[in-house]
């Protein structure tokens, strides 16, 4: 047999095999407590995550934490980057800037439409969007007081997020997530399940929700125009993001006490055990080097996940057929094949019945038919006179597929 052709099947198999933990899965790597309860999360534009919790903390890639409390912030809520290269934050009242390099700088801004202070984000339209009660608030950077708003009646704001050049908003009480445009003159509601919390931005135009008021659970997808597609969502849902190092969304939940990822074609996993028995998980951040940052609103911590990568990709073999060849996915396969003088052995991928072919050279073959197991098989014949022998096995299945022959030549002397 071809001992290239041989290494290669035998790699192949092995790759298939190997559980994903072995590939660098994601996985919880620490937890870092704080002195209050953590809020939003954020990663900043010095490389480092920034927390609102009541006052701010960050803390660096290593896990370490520092907190501040600067005159000017107190019940901070959401927190974000802006579009200034400061960090800002919401709390009730107005929201505060300041700098990553002085967060004892900070700087307040009065509004009085943030009653209830939520999320932050930057929009598309490079300005600061948050949203209160039943109010959508536009914050323009420059000009903090200058705010500007939207009422929508019966809305019951939670979460925000800027996709497809618009905004997005969580109506909880009206079961919906809220399209806003730039200018407000265009508000679409997408109606979704019972209680939805939190959204996130994602490619294309696309947002992903939580909903644990729904029963039960779930976790959600959306696009302008475009109908909800659900899926279930865990054990009480609440905080999501995207995360651009493996192209999927991670929500934050806070029963569990765990995270769920949900894959693009709408799969959700627990890719990671859990955290600290009743933690709490609430809100959830991507942050560098392919890293998750989870707020433990019970536990006071802030949790790191990291291995946050696209997990390997494996091409399967084509679907087998009767007839197919050896690597089809369900021909059976022949690895290890060896012969002496009155003897062949050899491996099967799975049950099979197989065909041994002897040829001598210028001589009429012979065939031996047998049934064998998957793993190790042999079959014993005559003592061979002396010459030049091909000795081949095929294997064939209960459904027909048919493995490729694989061939061993022998000399034989006496």
């Amino acid at each position: 047999m071809n001992k290239t052709a041989l290494t290669s099947i035998i790699t192949a198999c092995v790759a298939l095999a190997i559980p994903g933990s072995a590939l660098g899965a994601p996985k919880i790597d620490g937890e870092f407590p704080v002195t209050n309860m953590p809020r939003h999360l954020t990663q900043g534009p010095d490389g480092n995550m920034w927390v609102a919790e009541g006052n701010i903390a960050r803390v660096t890639p290593a896990g370490q934490v520092t907190e501040f409390s600067p005159a000017e912030i107190s019940g901070a809520s959401g927190i974000t980057t802006g579009p200034d290269g400061n960090l800002w934050v919401t709390q009730n009242g107005g929201v505060a800037k300041f700098s990553p390099a002085n967060p004892n700088g900070a700087v307040k801004f009065a509004i009085a439409e943030i009653s209830n202070a939520n999320k932050l984000t930057t929009g598309p339209d490079g300005n600061l969007w948050t949203a209160s009660g039943d109010k959508v608030i536009k914050i323009p950077p420059a000009n903090p007081t200058g705010a500007t708003n939207k009422a929508i009646a019966g809305m019951d704001s939670r979460g925000i997020a800027s996709s497809g050049g618009r905004l997005w908003v969580v109506n909880r009480s009206g079961k919906a997530i809220m399209s806003v445009s730039t200018d407000f003159n265009t508000i679409t509601p997408h109606a979704v399940t019972a209680g939805p919390q939190e959204v996130a931005a994602g490619p294309n135009g696309q947002v992903a929700y939580t909903d644990p008021g729904q029963a039960p659970h779930q976790v959600g997808r959306l696009t302008q125009g475009a109908g909800a597609l659900k899926s279930p969502g865990g054990l009480d849902p609440f905080g999501i993001t995207f995360a651009q190092s493996d192209g999927a969304y991670w929500f934050a939940e806070f029963a569990g006490p765990t995270v769920g990822r949900l894959s693009p074609s709408g799969q959700v996993t627990h890719p990671v055990g859990k955290f600290s028995a009743g933690s709490g998980p609430r809100h959830i951040a991507a942050g560098p080097n392919n890293t998750l940052w989870v707020a433990l609103e019970q536990g006071k911590k802030i949790g790191r996940i990291t291995g946050v990568t696209p997990p390997p990709a494996v091409t399967p073999p084509p679907a087998g057929k009767p007839g197919g060849a050896a690597g089809d996915k369900a021909a059976p396969r022949i690895t290890r094949l060896s012969a002496r003088r009155t003897k062949v052995r050899f491996r099967l991928s799975e049950k099979a019945g197989y065909r041994v072919t002897i040829k001598k050279r210028g001589k009429r073959a012979k065939t031996i038919r047998r049934r064998g197991k998957a793993g190790r098989n042999a079959v014993s014949f005559r003592r061979l006179k002396s010459g030049r022998y091909r000795i081949s096995v095929v294997a064939k299945d209960a459904a027909g597929n048919k493995s490729r022959a694989r061939v061993v030549r022998i000399k034989v002397k006496r």
